[in-house]
């Protein structure tokens, strides 16, 4: 048996756990408290955050109390407070509270969501959580799928699932096996994911093909079909087309029925991108957002986005359950097979690319269960109506102008004053320069906001250039926070514009 420190309580003893609870529960709270008031950003130096952690690996323990002092002492300050309402930055929401406990009981059971057998009620909470899913996203409660450590691994779960569709042989003998030189279409303002997962399909970065995407950052179908067409004629072969339901950048949505056509015209599969988007399936203000999705062969739907979990939870949804199993099927005779049965169990190893899975259905199943479907549709048609006020205001300030009308809870605008305009509008070399120094006026505006730590907002690329980049996504966010921020607009263009060049 190992040592125990001599100092303190035993780790296993009833007075040591409620000591450890209640100063972690403590913790939560004076966090969830202050995050309203405190400044989002942390100006201190890498450098300096190292010294306080840079040490040889400790032989000795440390006493439980004082190791939640240096969390509270000297990690929380080191963060970047993204749970705050005035966090209006990337796809980092403010998790509910449920979720946060949640975690600290998926970590007490410790199951491993492999197999049904060292999991028997959280495969089942996760099949629940997957039709949860797909029912909100608009895809259909009739779904099979699995959590993924986030849109990454989901992408390339369903690009797996799409190869294997159009050439099952490449599974056991390669890509040689095919003789062919597969493509997957999608719109150049996807996200990095899939180009990833091209490669390491052993496809080629080449093989991702990229649609010049419209003024409203979608894609044209019509383009897209011209393309393949094109490849088709230099021996190349679409295995899939990629639908996006809410791009990193802007938010936008692509047509997803009209690409839904082409992938039938083609016989190929259809993956529809909906990692951040996947919420607004639930709207009742804004309905129509998601139509489509529901043609998708797989969609992409992450929790840890505009569902609020803690991270992680992402998610890959799709229809056939005995499909995904043929496509990863792997002999291990180190599990105990799970018995046959009408209904069989799901074992999670058998779809997809993990092997050691933690119980993330739990959280999403809470959060769920504890603030129901209705509390989701009410916070995303906030959101929603926040983000078109946000379009709104900037539209009528003098030397602004919203780049990219919002679909989802992301806002693109940006600040043009007219000496720049005019410069871009007159074309040739110097319109081209002014035009770089407007985008990097927007990324400096981004982070004079940033510096000052009241609200985040990035800049990012879209159709026309930088823009900055405001994503509604803490539920805590509300009409008087967004109007305060709109406030201080032209105050941060005068503090960001002066000597810049």
């Amino acid at each position: 048996m190992s040592r125990e420190p001599e100092f303190g309580l035993p780790q296993d003893s009833p007075d040591f756990v409620r000591e450890v609870g209640d100063r972690v529960t403590s913790i939560i709270s004076d966090c969830l408290v202050t995050r309203t008031t405190q400044s989002i950003t942390d100006p201190t130096p890498v450098a300096e955050i190292r010294a306080l952690f840079y040490e040889s690996l400790p032989r000795e323990g440390t006493d439980h109390q004082q190791l939640l002092d240096l969390f509270a002492d000297q990690i929380v300050p080191h963060t970047l407070v993204n749970t705050s309402p005035g966090y209006l930055g990337l796809m980092n929401p403010t998790p509910v509270t449920m979720g946060i406990f949640a975690d600290a009981l998926t970590s007490l059971i410790n199951q491993n969501q492999a197999a049904s057998h060292h999991s028997p009620a959280g495969s089942v909470i996760e099949e629940v959580v997957i039709r949860w899913l797909g029912e909100a996203a608009g895809y259909g409660a009739d779904c099979h799928g699995h959590l993924t450590s986030g849109g990454t691994v989901a992408n390339l779960t369903a690009l797996k699932l799409a190869l294997h569709h159009a050439a099952p042989e490449v599974r056991d003998r390669g890509l040689v096996a095919a003789g062919q030189k597969f493509t997957v279409y999608a719109s150049d303002q996807l996200h990095f994911s899939i180009e990833r997962s091209v490669d390491v399909l052993g496809l080629g970065r080449d093989a991702l093909r990229l649609v010049p995407t419209r003024g409203d950052a979608t894609v044209d179908p019509k383009v897209m079909r011209s393309l393949i067409e094109a490849d088709r004629r230099e021996g190349m072969e679409p295995f899939a087309i990629v639908g996006i339901a809410g791009t990193t950048a802007s938010g936008a949505v692509d047509p997803l029925p009209e690409l839904a056509d082409l992938a039938e015209d083609l016989g190929t599969w259809y993956h529809v991108d909906a990692a951040y988007g996947g919420a607004a399936g639930l709207s009742r203000d804004y309905p129509g957002i998601l139509e489509g999705i529901e043609r998708a062969d797989s969609v992409t739907v992450d929790a840890h986005k505009w569902f609020f979990v803690p991270f992680v939870a992402g998610g890959i949804l799709f229809r056939d359950r005995s499909f995904a199993e043929e496509v990863f099927q792997n002999a291990a005779g180190y599990i105990p097979p799970s018995e046959a049965a009408d209904l069989p169990p799901t074992d999670y190893l058998k779809q997809g690319l993990a092997g050691t899975r933690r119980f993330n259905a739990l959280k999403v199943w809470m959060a769920f269960k504890h603030l129901g479907a209705d509390w989701y549709a009410s916070v995303v048609d906030r959101q929603l109506a926040l983000t078109h006020r946000v379009a709104e205001v900037v539209a009528s300030l003098p030397d602004w102008e919203v780049a990219i009308q919002p679909t989802t809870a992301i806002v693109t605008f940006r600040y043009e004053p007219a000496t720049l305009r005019k410069a871009i509008e007159g074309g040739g070399e110097e319109g081209e320069k002014a035009a770089k120094k407007r985008d990097r006026l927007q990324i400096r505006i981004a982070k004079v906001i940033q510096q000052e730590g009241r609200f985040w907002v990035s800049a990012a690329p879209v159709p026309g250039g930088f823009a900055l980049r405001l994503n509604v996504i803490s539920w805590l966010s509300d009409e008087a926070l967004v109007e305060a921020f709109l406030a201080e607009l032209p105050r941060y263009a005068q503090e960001a514009a002066p000597g810049f060049d």
